[in-house]
């Protein structure tokens, strides 16, 4: 992958940490490493090595990103798991919205390697109207008209960590199918996920649906499943009024594992 240009809320993110376990970070689509920040730092001050890569086609254009799909973003979350796994002894895995679809995606891949898994805002559903107008944008001559979709609010409560979040402000409708695709190859195969598994979900998210978090901890094995319900956040909880909150959870879950 080639970058266009560096910029620290863009490039990925990498801190060593001295525990010999480590975490993969990931973030959501439109996004970048830097919107999971508070919480790469809180879990470095705990000693964990973090690595979040940007994911393919990110932080460069809407363009850009219109030319991958989820397998590019998987092989982006790939290649950090593997190389952290060359660093660190264990390995757990958070992710943000899409982050988290690729974290269970991961989970379902790696299962005898992956020691804990936090699935954040997971948008395991699209809601109706949604699900409707992709199969439209899919199945019709729609795809080559509408190839664009502005995005006219970001989805985070906190007005400052609003203005300083770093996001395309167009969707590529490709994207967004190759996203619904995901959710149909992950749900199927829940059940073979058996490692420790904590959900976090604000009541109040306006773009991954809160019946989501319920369905991801019903549907996994996992002997160990948590969930936390957020009151003062909407999607992007890692930037969000709760983010210490998550930050505090996410890396309390990881200790107890280690």
């Amino acid at each position: 992958m080639t970058q266009i240009f560096h910029h620290p809320q863009i490039d990925p993110i990498f801190k060593q940490g001295n525990n010999g376990a480590g975490v993969l970070v990931l973030h959501g689509f439109t996004g970048t490493p830097d919107s999971m920040r508070p919480l790469i730092n809180y879990l470095n001050q705990k000693n964990f090595t973090v690595s979040a890569p940007l994911l393919e086609g990110h932080g460069q254009t809407p363009e850009q990103c219109a030319k991958t799909n989820w397998q590019d973003w998987f092989s982006s979350v790939q290649k950090a798991y593997m190389e952290l796994h060359q660093k660190c002894s264990r390995i757990f895995v958070c992710g943000l919205s899409l982050g988290s679809l690729l974290t269970l995606k991961l989970a379902e891949e790696y299962p005898q390697s992956i020691s804990g898994i936090a699935c954040l805002a997971t948008p395991l559903y699209f809601k109706p109207w949604i699900q409707a107008t992709i199969q439209l944008v899919k199945h019709t001559p729609l795809k080559n008209l509408w190839r664009f979709q502005k995005k006219y609010e970001v989805d985070i409560k906190d007005p400052q960590a609003k203005k300083n979040f770093w996001n395309y402000d167009l969707m590529p409708t490709s994207s967004i199918v190759s996203i619904a695709d995901l959710q149909n190859v992950i749900r199927p195969q829940l059940a073979s996920i058996h490692m420790p598994l904590l959900v976090i979900h604000s009541r109040h998210d306006n773009t991954a649906t809160y019946g989501s978090m319920a369905k991801v901890a019903s549907s996994v094995s996992s002997a160990i499943t948590e969930t936390i319900t957020l009151e003062n956040s909407y999607h992007i909880i890692t930037l969000d009024y709760d983010k210490d909150l998550v930050a505090e959870k996410v890396t309390s879950f990881f200790e107890r594992f280690l």
